[in-house]
């Protein structure tokens, strides 16, 4: 069987996303040490815990049964799921939408819609629009965010999305693989040139 052009870079690109999976990820250990020494310069433990969180997007503690997350879908998009409960094999949740689902821990994120955070939603007149949330109503399930060109609407949570974390540029393994399309690409065109002058002639 012979894998296209496509469907090779496909294959690296997971193959790369599941190899960063592996060891990418912070321990809780690890976690800890970084929250003792902001600690012991003065921070607070719950801003600590706010910036990893952000910054790592990963929950430092698992959401508890009736709590928000951000849940990833078939589609590979993260969707506002209230967790069920736990079993041994994930987490049920029940998407705001309506179906129920177990996914793996690893498919959860968390959802607290702070000021800032970067959401997809479908913006009027130009269609799913990456976001920033200006203000989160709980009471009303929805958020207020801005287009970045100035202008704010309203969305229901349920409506409210995120986008997978992009694959990190290409590493040593995917950028040889490129350079060597590139290479083969570069040389049967030179080949195609010079044997389209000969017959021209």
């Amino acid at each position: 069987m012979r894998l296209t052009d496509d469907e090779l870079r496909d294959v690296l690109a997971r193959a790369e996303e599941l190899d960063a999976s592996k060891h990418g990820e912070p321990t809780r250990a690890e976690l800890e040490r970084v929250i003792g020494a902001a600690e012991e310069v003065g921070l607070s433990r719950s801003a600590v815990e706010r910036a990893l969180r952000e910054r790592l997007d990963l929950p430092l503690a698992p959401p508890e049964p009736g709590e928000l997350a951000f849940v990833q879908s078939a589609d590979g998009q993260y969707y506002v799921a209230e967790v069920v409960s736990y079993l041994p094999n994930g987490v049920r949740v029940k998407f705001l939408s309506g179906s129920e689902h177990v996914a793996a821990h690893a498919q959860i994120r968390p959802c607290s819609f702070i000021p800032g955070e970067k959401v997809m939603v479908d913006w009027p007149w130009w269609g799913p629009w990456e976001c920033t949330v200006m203000s989160y109503d709980a009471a009303r399930g929805s958020i207020t965010a801005n287009d970045g060109w100035g202008f704010t609407e309203t969305f229901p949570i349920a409506e409210v999305w995120r986008a997978p974390k992009k694959t990190p540029a290409a590493g040593p393994a995917r950028t040889r693989a490129f350079a060597l399309f590139g290479a083969g690409a570069g040389l049967g065109a030179l080949l195609a040139s010079i044997v389209a002058a000969l017959l021209l002639r």
